[in-house]
C-alpha cells in the first residue's frame, strides 16, 4: 500500500488523493464498459454497517450483491456447486477487501484464480496486489462508502441507458433500411410531360 500512501501524521497514514482520483477514475471507466456490454456485476462486502446500502445500490442498477459470508470455493467450484450452465460475474466490486477479522477476503483470492476482473476500495491496512483495479480510499468511513456506491450507480445506470439509446438508434437505422429496400426506384409514370 505504500505508493498510495502519502504520509503519515500522528500516527495515521493519509492517502495520495491524486492517485485515488486517478485509480478511481480508470475503475469507473472499466465498471462502465462491462455494464454497457451486459457483463454481469457483483457487489461484494463483509462489513454490517454497510449491507442494506450495498444491496440497495446493487439493486438500483439491475446488478447483484453478496454481503453475508463468503464461502471460498464459490467462484472456483461454480461448476459443481450450481451445474455446468451457471455464468461467473464479468465484474466484482469489492467495497471492503478485508473480512470481519481484518482478513483478505476469501473472494479476492478466488476471482484471481478464476481471472474475474475487480475493483476494490483498498484501505491503507489492506493489500492491493490481487486487485485488478485498486481503488485507495478509506472503506471504514460511511461518508466515503456512500460517495463509492453513488459513483459506481452513476456509472452503471449511465452505461446502461447509453447501451438502450445505442439499441434504439441501431433498430430504427435497420428499420429505415428495410423499408427503403423494398420501394422500387424507377420513376413514376403516372404523370405524363
Amino acid at each position: 500500500m505504500e505508493p498510495y500512501i502519502f504520509g503519515n501524521r500522528l500516527g495515521q497514514d493519509i492517502i495520495d488523493l491524486e492517485q485515488t482520483a486517478l485509480n478511481l477514475q480508470l475503475a469507473l471507466n472499466f465498471t462502465a464498459h462491462v455494464a454497457y456490454r451486459k457483463g454481469i456485476i457483483l457487489f461484494v462486502s463483509r462489513n454490517r454497517q454497510f449491507c442494506h446500502l450495498i444491496e440497495n445500490t446493487a439493486r438500483d442498477c439491475g446488478e447483484y450483491a453478496h454481503t453475508r459470508y463468503f464461502k471460498g470455493g464459490l467462484l472456483t467450484n461454480a461448476q459443481l456447486l450450481f451445474g455446468p450452465t451457471v455464468r461467473l460475474p464479468d465484474l466484482i466490486i469489492f467495497m471492503h477487501t478485508l473480512n470481519n477479522v481484518f482478513e483478505p477476503h476469501v473472494a479476492v483470492r478466488d476471482a484471481a484464480k478464476m481471472n474475474i476482473p475487480t475493483v476494490g476500495i483498498v484501505d491503507t491496512n489492506c493489500n492491493p496486489c490481487l486487485i485488478t483495479y485498486p481503488i485507495p480510499g478509506n472503506d471504514d468511513s460511511p461518508q466515503a462508502i456512500h460517495l463509492f456506491c453513488k459513483l459506481f450507480r452513476t456509472a452503471i445506470t449511465r452505461a446502461k441507458e447509453k447501451r438502450r439509446q445505442m439499441e434504439a438508434l441501431h433498430r430504427l437505422q435497420s428499420s429505415q433500411g428495410s423499408e427503403g429496400s423494398g420501394t422500387s426506384s424507377a420513376p413514376d409514370k403516372s404523370q405524363s410531360p
